[in-house]
């Protein structure tokens, strides 16, 4: 994102409409969607004057680009708190998906808004999983030196894959209406069996 498309508040008051702006974009680009939501309807939501809307971005890309990198900077923080003081890459990935999961039971917009992009642009679509995957990546390559992970495994493609996993598995509790932290747990346990032993019996 540009520079000159967000500008960040200065005051207290400034935070206050800022917050209700980010609040009331999340929501409509959530549910209505990206391309249906107007700038009218957001300044309506949050109940701001026009001018205000103008103060901090540019258009709505740069608020829907603002949520966008939000939740990636979310969704990463709270795997990185889960694995702090995880010792092996079999408690890493646990760790990591179970937080993955856990956070879009709480926030289950952030599918809607992640997977907008895609229709927004297919280019920040791009980015936004292809940038994971890097940081998968890098994060994979010290396990293969020190054994953990099998060096045989292109580390791009198992990102992917294990992307794919959490999003997927993901949907499977978000679909779910009473899912608890108890089936988070299963699901993962059920990921982990697939990770560790695969699904394929071998003669």
């Amino acid at each position: 994102m540009k520079s000159s498309e967000i500008r960040l508040p200065k005051t207290k008051v400034g935070l206050k409409s800022f917050k209700k702006i980010i609040k009331a974009g999340k929501l409509l680009y959530g549910k209505a969607g990206y391309n249906s939501t107007s700038i009218n309807d957001i300044i309506s939501k949050a109940k701001v004057a026009a001018g205000t809307f103008y103060i901090y971005f540019d258009s709505k890309l740069a608020l829907y680009l603002y949520l966008l990198d939000e939740y990636r900077h979310n969704i990463r923080r709270s795997a990185n708190e889960a694995t702090q003081n995880c010792k092996t890459r079999v408690e890493m990935e646990r760790a990591g998906l179970k937080a993955f999961i856990m956070y879009v039971m709480k926030d289950p917009l952030a599918y809607k808004l992640i997977w907008e992009s895609l229709f927004v642009d297919p280019n920040i679509f791009k980015e936004y999983y292809t940038s994971f995957a890097l940081s998968y990546v890098n994060h994979l390559k010290p396990f293969v030196e020190s054994g953990e992970v099998r060096d045989d495994i292109d580390l791009e493609t198992a990102s992917y894959v294990l992307m794919g996993i959490s999003n997927f598995v993901g949907l499977q509790i978000v679909f779910n209406d009473n899912a608890t932290e108890k089936d988070v747990d299963y699901v993962v346990d059920e990921c982990m069996k697939l990770l560790q032993d695969g699904l394929f019996k071998t003669n």
